[in-house]
């Protein structure tokens, strides 16, 4: 009997639905389409197209005495007219005496210094995104950008030198030259920098500055060349001036001017200063009309020029330091012959402001002790102040007529150290004139926190009870002496002798000493809070405070009687494994 083969497969058991088909199809379109729109966006905003892009004009104003050239579009350089609107590819370049001030689309005003040179390089602004750009080739720019607030849509603001690329943020205060940029405010961490030969940028935020060699590939670690605010590299002139015309420029903004009307019969009209008008600011403004006629002014010497759809002409002139300073005004024909002549005489109030006053944590003349990394220092201000400085460095958020500031004092911003950081606050006001400085010391280091001297107090007139070494911070003018009483000085914690293992991020050296002890100095630091005869004395070890660090750490430790005799000393090491942090 034959067996049967059967065939084996697979076999449907029902009719598959036609609708299930269509719907997974359709799934399928869909999720491509979706994809192919995703990346044509992608292509399409990398080409600008959907950000609907233009080009928008920078308006270049005038100060100054000196000449501004610029070179439209790569050609010869020729001499700038006042509110000249400027493109991408356009060069500026000021000279002796003479600055220019670039305002773009989103409130970004950038000022050249005397002897400058700039390249339009980009000022696009998108309904998205928006890019404005320029190239520093020599000398200084002040530049200022707006709040995040003021601008809506996300916008690159970069300024190349030779040396740098720059990135800033909102609300960016800094100057700028070839190889340096110094932050005085900017938002977030503040501008990014790339430097020559390096893909990666560096942070330079506020408070803080960059220089780098000229015409040098960076190696090794960058932030090398970062650091606090230096004064003496900065051109304070050109700051304050700076600072003045952008303050200026911001007041007029939503101001619509008014043009003085002048009768036909009127040669010359000058509306701006007033005689015997009383000068806070270290500038005044000269402004005013004149009849067809004329085709010039001449302002202390200097031509100024006449817009001519106007007939206005108007001058910022910076002003001597006198009390009194008389202003010549000359309306000049084609000729160059005098048509009339005005004379303005003012009066400059060049009275210092009073010192501004601190109230906290301590107040003027005092020192304070503290253990906190972190401090804020506040005080008060008279209404005629516009400006307050610490340390040489403007405070961005006090505004004229605030009566009141503060300051962060703050180890990560390197303005605040360990040991004794002494802070001067001095107030401007509208002239620019300095009051003397109020002085603030504070302590950062271990005891009990508080107010510990008095900046003010009266010398004693026991001359026996004065040793004259209270305010010895150094112990490099002692005497360095064999010790008068050895062994009279020993470490008693954490562990005693002169070795310990560490394994937290702080501890609390502890000791004893002979009576005779007027002051403990660790590694060269006097104890604040040791009092003289007293037989203990304490120190803080503290990552925070950078007097402990990882790895082998010695502390030389001094007794000295009231004349800086040395009474004893010694070496205590701690050894902090670094697993444990």
């Amino acid at each position: 009997m034959l067996n049967r083969r059967h065939r084996r497969g697979s076999y449907a058991l029902a009719q598959a639905s036609p609708v299930t088909s269509m719907v997974g199809r359709m799934v399928i379109l869909l999720l491509l389409g979706l994809s192919l729109f995703i990346l044509g966006t992608k292509v399409l905003r990398f080409f600008g197209v959907g950000n609907d892009v233009r080009q928008n004009s920078v308006l270049l104003s005038i100060e100054g005495q000196g000449t501004v050239s610029v070179s439209i579009e790569g050609k010869e350089m020729k001499r700038a007219d006042n509110d000249l609107k400027l493109y991408p590819d356009d060069r500026i370049e000021t000279s002796g005496r003479a600055f220019a001030v670039l305002s773009y689309f989103d409130d970004t005003n950038v000022r050249l210094d005397e002897r400058s040179e700039v390249l339009i390089t980009d000022s696009a602004k998108g309904a998205e995104e928006s890019v404005l750009s320029l190239e520093l080739t020599k000398g200084n720019i002040w530049i200022a950008t707006p709040t995040i607030t003021t601008f809506s849509g996300s916008i690159i603001r970069q300024v190349v030198t030779p040396n740098l690329k720059l990135m800033l943020p909102a609300r960016t205060e800094a100057i700028i030259s070839t190889t340096s940029i110094v932050v005085f405010s900017a938002d977030g961490l503040g501008a990014s920098v790339w430097l020559t030969g390096r893909d990666e940028p560096i942070l330079i935020g506020e408070g803080q500055q960059l220089s780098v060699p000229d015409q040098t590939i960076i190696t090794g670690d960058p932030y090398r060349y970062r650091k606090p605010l230096d004064p003496l590299i900065m051109r304070p002139t050109f700051v304050e001036e700076s600072r003045a015309s952008h303050a200026k420029r911001q007041m007029t903004s939503n101001i619509e001017p008014v043009e003085p009307a002048i009768p036909i019969d009127e040669i010359l009209l000058v509306t701006e200063p007033q005689d015997g008008a009383q000068i806070q600011s270290s500038t005044v403004r000269v402004a005013g009309s004149v009849g067809k006629s004329v085709s010039s002014v001449r302002i202390n010497g200097y031509i100024v020029a006449v817009d001519e759809a106007k007939s206005t002409f108007a001058q910022d002139m910076a002003l001597p330091d006198n009390d009194e300073v008389d202003i010549v005004i000359e309306a000049l024909a084609s000729d160059g012959t005098v048509e009339e002549e005005v004379r303005r005489t003012i009066r400059r109030d060049r009275k210092p402001p009073e010192p501004p006053v601190i109230t906290s944590p301590a107040s003027d003349g005092q020192t304070y002790l503290t253990s906190e990394e972190t401090l804020e220092i506040k005080g008060k201000a008279s209404k005629e102040v516009v400006g307050i400085e610490v340390n040489d460095y403007r405070l961005q958020l006090f505004n004229p007529g605030d009566d009141s500031w503060t300051y962060l004092a703050n180890v990560k911003l390197d303005n605040f150290q360990p040991g004794k950081n002494i802070y001067n606050v001095v107030a401007i006001n509208r002239g620019g004139y300095r009051s003397e400085p109020a002085v603030l010391t504070i302590i950062l280091g271990e005891g009990e926190e508080g107010v510990i001297a008095e900046g003010d107090a009266e010398p004693s007139d026991d001359k026996e009870e004065s040793t004259g070494l209270e305010n010895i911070t150094t112990s490099d003018v002692l005497p360095n002496n064999v010790p008068l009483l050895p062994g009279s000085l020993k470490v008693v914690g954490p562990t005693e002798g002169t070795f310990h293992a560490a394994t937290g991020t702080e501890l609390l050296i502890e000791g004893v000493v002979s009576d005779n002890t007027n002051s403990v100095w660790v590694n060269d630091y006097r104890l604040q809070l040791y009092e003289p005869g007293r037989g203990f004395w304490n120190y803080i070890a503290d990552t925070k405070l950078f007097t402990l660090r990882r790895g082998t750490n010695i502390y030389h430790i001094v007794a000295r009687d009231s004349e800086g005799k040395i009474l004893d000393e010694m070496e205590y090491t701690v050894r902090l494994d670094p697993q444990s942090l």
